[in-house]
């Protein structure tokens, strides 16, 4: 199996390369070469082993592989590296934010139905093993209201508010499931990590708080006077979990997530940032 990484900027990146590099579970997969506009970070993994060859353009590993990982650091970058590759109905793993614009978000994702392309990504902190628990209480009680907490890196070049956020939402979905009927947002600063995200579902509300703080939390409260809290501050392990979903993606030939459920983090990214800097409730679609 012979895939590329396109936009080597972030962590994943080196995690992905260390595992076909180290572990024998993936010695059938080859990464034939690698793409960046950051010359440091094509040269931090070429120093590393990872890969031995780097494209002068995104689209050069068209009909050379089997599939594509993409983890760019600017989610503007995300559809402008997939669109080739979704074109010619060549398997893309997404890392987050799928896309940074809800229209090329859709865009992408209806391309890829048209060509029958197999995508899958997004946040890799819905594989974390704490949600599991609250996930299950959320199905099986009357839920009364919730708490998420997440970091988030606000003013920086990669997309600013859209660079982060998207851990909260997928472990808010993660745990509540995809029926956000609407949000309010709270920004005081965008120069500053500190977001408050009101999320109705509903019956219920859950409140998301993007902070400064290294930190992973998440609280369950059901009507019957219960609550259920998890924490979590070490998130790298789940890296494997994103590449196995992948690297199974294509040798099986079936997508983990429809397509709708690709956009719909994007969706609801979307609303927040309207939400604050409108200063009003945006209804989700």
């Amino acid at each position: 199996m012979k895939i590329a990484i396109l936009g080597v900027e972030n962590s994943h990146a080196d995690a992905f390369g260390q595992l076909v590099k180290e572990n024998p579970k993936y010695s059938d997969i080859e990464i034939v070469g690698i793409y960046s506009e950051d010359e440091d970070a094509v040269k931090r993994i070429i120093d590393a082993g990872y890969a031995t060859y780097a494209a002068k353009s995104p689209d050069e590993f068209v009909g050379k592989v089997d599939g594509v990982v993409i983890t760019a650091r600017h989610g503007n970058n995300h559809h402008k590296y997939a669109m080739p590759y979704v074109k010619a109905g060549i398997p893309c793993f997404i890392d987050k934010p799928f896309c940074a614009n809800l229209e090329l978000a859709k865009e992408l994702a209806n391309v890829a139905k048209e060509n029958g392309t197999l995508l899958c990504g997004g946040s890799c902190l819905k594989f974390i093993d704490e949600l599991k628990p609250l996930a299950r209480m959320v199905k099986e009680k009357k839920v009364a209201s919730g708490n998420i907490c997440c970091p988030v890196n606000m003013d920086n070049p990669y997309g600013g508010f859209w660079f982060y956020t998207q851990h909260l939402v997928e472990m808010l979905i993660t745990i509540y499931g995809r029926n956000v009927k609407s949000v309010v947002a709270y920004c005081p600063d965008e120069k500053k990590n500190r977001l408050t995200v009101i999320f109705n579902f509903g019956e219920f509300d859950v409140c998301g708080c993007y902070t400064g703080e290294f930190r992973y939390t998440a609280t369950v409260n059901t009507l019957d006077n219960q609550t259920y809290n998890t924490f979590c501050d070490n998130v790298a392990y789940t890296y494997v979990n994103e590449f196995d979903e992948f690297v199974e993606m294509v040798k099986d030939g079936v997508m983990p997530n429809t397509y709708d459920d690709l956009v719909y983090p994007v969706k609801i990214l979307d609303a927040i940032e309207r939400s604050y800097k409108e200063k009003k409730e945006i209804v989700v679609e």
